[in-house]
């Protein structure tokens, strides 16, 4: 590596962002481009990109390299890191609703009643008086 190119990555050319990388791979989920970076051996550079995201940098040169061997279908890519493959489709695709924690609500009244009840009945039988077998005898 010359002098020239050794000035040139100091001041960080030659090095792009994930989000430049995403434009240049647009076959390749957001989700997936670290991992397919490393899989071909993209090389990173250790200082974090400037966009405060502390995603890493990825040499340019490299980059271009495996976006040639994607097109050729030559790159180490896993089916489900692929944006246009079914696997991808499949995980973008909504699944079960989510169900929501309870809530307090007017919806819920009747087993709020039917709680306190119970709680009601328990605290009731704890302060009541208890002649079975306890030798203690209550005059009334």
């Amino acid at each position: 590596m010359g002098a020239a190119d050794e000035q040139g990555l100091e001041n960080g050319q030659g090095w792009l962002t994930k989000a430049e990388v995403q434009e240049i791979w647009p076959q390749i989920r957001p989700s997936s481009i670290r991992a397919v970076a490393r899989a071909n051996n993209v090389r990173t550079s250790a200082v974090p990109s400037l966009d405060l995201t502390r995603e890493p940098t990825y040499r340019a040169a490299d980059v271009r390299d495996v976006a040639a061997r994607i097109a050729r279908g030559e790159a180490e890519v896993e089916p489900w890191q692929r944006a246009d493959s079914d696997a991808a489709r499949a995980d973008v695709e909504p699944g079960p609703p989510v169900r929501q924690p309870v809530s307090w609500g007017p919806e819920n009244v009747p087993g709020l009643i039917l709680l306190v009840l119970i709680v009601a009945l328990f605290l009731w039988g704890l302060t009541s008086p208890d002649n079975h077998g306890t030798g203690t005898v209550f005059v009334r």
